[in-house]
């Protein structure tokens, strides 16, 4: 009989966007490679594991895109009648816990540690430590809401990371040992996953689009005041700024408000993919000023399909593009690791 791995999809299930950490979910269920079949569950309120119906997996990876808030809330209407359907887990039908999300709940911490004291391996896939490590790049009390997340991961006994630079912050200054030989291995995203064909450039091209979310750490005002100097001296480009936007972000909110009547700039909340695909399909190059980054996907998945793209040199995902070509160590659809998450049988 092949063996279970219970996967916890509770962030996913209360907010099922599909950017970010919750593309990565999507993706990583989508291109499982086995043998081990997948087991979803999710953690209530309560703190109480809840095994789900496996239409769980069918929903998350259906592929029409969730753009807008109607299609996001017919997810989350589906996804609340699967979870009504849960039922309580017994911890010793559990032999392997899964995380790929990042939470920061004190009921779901404490579950974690209930289940690594009852023996249970549970493993994680680490994204980054940016709250605790650049908290000047977060709203004051950041850190403090976050605390749950580092203990919960004190029930992680086998680990992956999404960067060099992530396994290295963990090493030097969370687990504070003196060598990354033993933790486990990184599993760099692959380059495709939003599907768009491959792109030629034509220096008719006047859009240059910033994807991601809008928050302080992106420092979207950067191309944005880059970009009011060029408009100021006559050239005719436009800006594309696409993403979540964040309350946080004040003064970018109203760098958009001095220009929400002028051509150059266009603004769109949570675009679709299909709609990312189109912004991109007519972009001279992508844009990506952030200061700090797990990974920074948006540049590695433009060069990919011949975009060029202008970001920060300290991003992790800038150090795997070399002269603007992706190296070919990228895996397009990456398997997880045999030592982060073992092909064994019962």
């Amino acid at each position: 009989m092949t063996s279970l791995i219970h996967l916890d999809l509770s962030e996913i299930i209360s907010n099922p966007l599909r950017s970010g950490i919750q593309r990565v979910v999507r993706e990583a269920i989508r291109h499982w490679p086995g043998p081990a079949q997948l087991q979803p569950c999710y953690v209530d309120p309560g703190g109480k594991l809840l095994s789900l119906p496996s239409a769980t997996l069918d929903t998350l990876c259906e592929t029409a895109d969730t753009g807008t808030a109607e299609a996001r809330e017919v997810d989350r209407r589906k996804l609340k009648t699967l979870v009504a359907a849960g039922k309580p887990v017994r911890y010793f039908d559990i032999k392997q816990l899964l995380n790929l999300e990042l939470f920061y709940n004190a009921a779901r911490a404490d579950t974690y540690l209930q289940l690594a004291a009852s023996g249970i391996r549970v493993s994680w896939y680490l994204y980054d430590f940016l709250p605790f490590l650049r908290p000047d790049l977060f709203p004051p009390g950041t850190t403090r809401h976050c605390m749950h997340f580092l203990r919960a991961l004190r029930s992680a006994s086998h680990f992956a990371f999404l960067s060099e630079q992530t396994r290295d912050d963990y090493a030097m200054r969370v687990a504070r040992t003196k060598s990354t030989m033993s933790l486990g291995p990184v599993i760099s995203p692959g380059a495709d996953g939003l599907g768009l064909e491959r792109q030629s450039f034509f220096s008719s091209r006047r859009d240059f689009v910033a994807l991601g979310t809008i928050e302080p750490r992106k420092n979207t005002i950067a191309a944005l005041e880059a970009f009011e100097l060029l408009w100021q001296k006559g050239c005719d480009v436009r800006l594309v700024v696409a993403g979540r936007l964040s309350s946080d972000a004040a003064n970018v909110l109203a760098f958009f408000r001095k220009y929400e009547s002028d051509p150059h700039l266009v603004v769109l909340e949570e675009p679709a993919d299909e709609q990312v695909r189109d912004l991109l399909r007519g972009a001279r190059a992508l844009v990506m000023p952030s200061e700090a980054e797990g990974f920074g996907l948006p540049p590695y998945e433009a060069v990919h399909v011949g975009i060029p793209a202008i970001a920060s040199k300290n991003l992790p995902s800038t150090a795997q593009i070399s002269e603007g070509v992706l190296s070919l160590r990228i895996p397009m659809k990456p398997a997880m690791h045999s030592d982060f998450i073992p092909a064994t049988h019962s």
